[in-house]
């Protein structure tokens, strides 16, 4: 029995959707893959900022310019999926800051661990209880709360 052309090519391009999962979780959209990713974009722009600037970036309005170049940076952090410790001044040599305290976390870390971005802007995964002990490079601010509407 052959199959016609047609049938022939919807049924592969069927099966290679089942076989590409159809959206389920790879490498690249993983949670633990999007907050690294995020966390990035959120070093480069703090470090960016601080050395353009001479002086720490105090919200998120100081990374608007930054916001085309590091979208996922941005948008984390606007959305509140990343929390950033704000007016935190960099060393421009990152060795000579500490890679004990934590300059950004993604939202979930206080409870469940994560990705951590460390004052001398190293990329650290930490459990719960490593980021409570772990010291903040400045206070942390909460996430404001988005409005309705």
């Amino acid at each position: 029995m052959r199959l016609p052309v047609k049938s022939l090519i919807a049924t592969l391009g069927v099966a290679s959707l089942l076989i590409a999962g159809c959206g389920a979780p790879t490498v690249e959209n993983s949670p633990a893959v999007y907050d690294d990713s995020a966390l990035s974009e959120v070093r480069d722009m703090y470090e960016l900022y601080s050395k353009t600037n001479k002086k720490a970036p105090k919200s998120l309005k100081d990374f608007s310019l930054f916001s085309d170049g590091s979208p996922t940076g941005f948008s984390a952090i606007k959305q509140g999926n990343v929390v950033v410790i704000w007016d935190v001044e960099l060393n421009p040599e990152r060795e000579a800051d500490s890679a004990d305290e934590v300059l950004a976390f993604a939202k979930e870390v206080p409870e469940n661990g994560g990705a951590v971005l460390m004052k001398n802007r190293s990329l650290k995964t930490m459990t719960a209880e490593e980021f409570k002990a772990a010291p903040k490079a400045g206070p942390i601010e909460e996430p404001k709360a988005k409005k309705a509407g």
